[in-house]
């Protein structure tokens, strides 16, 4: 349930400061019409752990330290389509310490000491195939989130703010396009059957909104350890945040008939209704028409149309086969940690 987190290692001693910023590389800006510097930082990627996965860290002056962001699954396992306890949290940490005092060649400030600026939670629906995944990311695509800028792509969807942003993605592209060469190739393989049916739901929570989350001026390692606490922030968003709006944007079939023929002409209307049906409840019938049954800018066309008229989602026609919304709970049954020691028939 925990992906990336991103603490800030505090330092007091500037000399000290400006000596471990030497294991670093040195960025810089000028302007070219003054000659006077704009900003300068410096930070590095380095590979750390068994499975040497990127760490980011970067210098800061205010407030001044070395802020430190990584992926807590890929460092720990070597890939985030598996997911991370909290609780492993401090035995994962005490191990990356160790490798960045060596690399950085001091003893650092205690991690139990570093604030938390940023941490993503995270969880796994696991579905019993590919198609169903599809689905169920189809669905969540639909949904409108007020108050958030919404960005939709063919197999995700965002919904950003300033102090926290929920995502939901297919894992499997994902993982394809981003992890799959970097990891043995007979692992890789097994994780990728995994991850084509796997959608990720995931909020990123900023270091005011973690604050105020956790009612705490300062918000360290040892408060986000408990895995009920995680398991409750992942509940309130999906439950409060996303599916609170659910209802207000679900309606009959008729009444979306009703909405068309109100706004449309007769043609029109129908041929609109025909296109919400076949593409976002027909896999078959949406992979047809982006293959070439319709050109590219006539869906783009249709789509907006029925966003401007307020069309939400059809709760009717769903396969009866699939009941989405017993599926995208937390906790969830369909839902596993460590995928490797699973087989198949099992999930």
């Amino acid at each position: 349930m925990i992906d990336t987190i991103k603490f800030l290692i505090p330092m007091k001693d500037h000399k000290l400061f400006e000596q471990l910023k030497g294991n670093l590389m040195r960025f810089r800006k000028d302007d070219l019409k003054t000659g006077k510097m704009e900003f300068e930082f410096f930070s590095s990627n380095i590979e750390l752990g068994s499975y040497q996965r990127s760490v980011a860290i970067k210098s800061t002056d205010v407030p001044q330290g070395f802020f430190i962001e990584f992926s807590v699954p890929k460092y720990a396992k070597g890939n985030n389509v598996e997911m991370i306890y909290p609780h492993d949290l401090p035995d994962i940490m005490a191990k990356l310490y160790e490798e960045l005092c060596n690399h950085m060649n001091y003893r650092l400030l205690h991690f139990s000491l570093w604030p938390i600026y940023r941490l993503d939670v995270c969880y796994n629906w696991i579905f019993k195939n590919e198609s169903e995944a599809v689905y169920a990311m189809d669905f969540l695509r639909r949904i409108d989130f007020p108050r958030k800028k919404k960005y939709t792509y063919d197999t995700s969807v965002m919904h950003k703010g300033s102090a926290y942003t929920i995502k939901f993605y297919a894992k499997g592209p994902e993982f394809k396009a981003h992890d799959f060469k970097k990891i043995e190739f007979n692992h890789a393989l097994s994780l990728q059957s995994w991850a084509d049916r796997i959608v990720r739901f995931e909020v990123n929570l900023k270091r005011i909104y973690l604050q105020q989350f956790f009612l705490l001026d300062v918000v360290y390692m040892k408060d986000v350890v408990d895995d009920e606490s995680i398991l409750e922030i992942l509940k309130y968003y999906l439950e409060k945040k996303v599916f609170f709006y659910l209802n207000a944007n679900s309606m009959t079939d008729e009444s979306i008939k009703q909405i068309l023929f109100d706004n449309f002409t007769k043609i029109k209307a129908t041929r609109l209704y025909q296109f919400y049906k076949d593409f976002y409840f027909s896999d078959e019938m949406k992979n047809m028409l982006l293959r070439g049954g319709l050109n590219r800018s006539t869906i783009y066309r249709y789509k907006k149309d029925l966003k401007r008229v307020g069309i939400g989602i059809s709760m009717e026609k769903s396969p009866s086969s699939i009941n989405i919304l017993e599926q995208l709970v937390i906790p969830s049954p369909n839902s596993r940690f460590d995928l490797i020691d699973y087989q198949f028939k099992e999930v």
